[in-house]
């Protein structure tokens, strides 16, 4: 009787659709963001300037220390997409399919990984605060309104 139960129990929990995850969706209506007003000034204080994502680390994780250089992550595949995977560091208008939004919602540790289960390790920005909530609201609205 005990394994009936705990067998419909697993087909009961399997049929039922998951909300989706806020987080992970764009809003109906994302303000439009762009790299050079909104996202540059983020990505130079919490990225570039903490000595993470500058020249030093440009080849493997990016260099943020100007527009036209954080310009290039956009679409970039990301080094935890793993080998079938279609992981991108930021992927225009899918901010469940980006590495770094996922990083910045708290990274694998938290329970975020990509939309195959690809682990994106640690939270961003790396041993600082987490980015305060306008912040994040700036980068997915950026994601969202395709990430120009």
């Amino acid at each position: 009787m005990k394994q009936l139960f705990l067998a419909m129990t697993v087909l009961a929990l399997a049929a039922c659709p998951q909300a989706p995850d806020p987080d992970l969706e764009c809003d109906e209506s994302p303000t439009a963001r762009t790299l050079a007003t909104d996202v540059q000034p983020i990505f130079t204080a919490k990225c570039a300037l903490s000595g993470c994502h500058d020249a030093t680390y440009a080849t493997s994780y990016g260099d943020f220390t100007t527009e036209q250089k954080s310009a290039a992550i956009v679409n970039k595949k990301s080094l935890y997409a793993g080998k079938n995977a279609t992981l991108k560091v930021i992927d225009p208008n899918a901010p469940a399919n980006s590495s770094m939004w996922l990083k910045v919602l708290g990274g694998r540790p938290g329970g975020r990984s990509g939309p195959k289960g690809e682990n994106v390790l640690d939270r961003m920005p790396y041993e600082e605060d987490p980015l305060p909530d306008a912040d994040k609201k700036i980068l997915k609205d950026w994601i969202c309104t395709g990430a120009k």
